[in-house]
């Protein structure tokens, strides 16, 4: 990871300094979120695969276009990272999803996998789409929820529960599970009702 060429998988990609720093910086934290997400998904030796499609993926990309979601910043992370996690969860989730299309050959068990996570029914479509429809998404996703007049809680809750996808069963402050869900589903409801219908993801 110390130089400017990435080996993922079978793809070898140039890509600059600073999204090269960037990746072997925030690597093992990606890494642990696809393991988690791997062990929930009945896969758990696949998280490194599924992270080195991921960043496959992304390194294909315009290096000016990378280095500029470095530059967004937002609570400790970048646009970057929340599109990094956004395909990370995509690809081990969807049976559409590119590393599931290339390397799996039976579907996850999705009925089996949502009886043990711990998320809001956020009303979420299937993810067929190509990951440049999915940024897309993401940026409107935010930009709608920057411009909502939330309380700075409200504002915490989203981002920790959403863009990070952290689980309410780790969140450090004093509300209740119950608290909680009812702020992120708040939000959730704002964010829909200005997507006129559309869903998040």
């Amino acid at each position: 990871m110390k130089t400017a060429v990435k080996h993922f998988k079978n793809c070898t990609i140039m890509a600059s300094e600073v999204v090269n720093n960037y990746i072997t910086k925030r690597y093992e934290r990606w890494l642990d979120y696809a393991k988690y997400h791997c062990s929930l998904a009945g896969m758990p030796d696949e998280a490194v695969d599924v992270l080195n499609e991921v960043l496959c993926m992304l390194i294909n990309k315009d290096t000016k276009y990378l280095e500029s979601l470095i530059e967004v910043r937002k609570n400790g992370y970048t646009e970057l990272d929340f599109y990094i996690l956004q395909m990370i969860k995509i690809n081990i989730t969807s049976p559409t999803s590119p590393y599931q299309h290339k390397y799996r050959q039976v579907s996850v068990d999705t009925e089996a996998n949502l009886s043990r996570l711990d998320v809001a029914d956020v009303a979420e479509c299937d993810n067929d789409k190509d990951p440049d429809e999915i940024l897309d998404r993401m940026h409107k996703v935010r930009n709608i929820f920057e411009s909502l007049n939330l309380s700075k809680q409200a504002k915490m809750i989203f981002i920790f529960r959403f863009f990070a996808d952290e689980p309410f069963s780790e969140w450090p402050g004093q509300e209740s599970k119950k608290d909680l869900y009812e702020i992120y589903n708040s939000v959730i409801d704002l964010i829909k009702e200005k997507l006129n219908g559309e869903c998040l993801f």
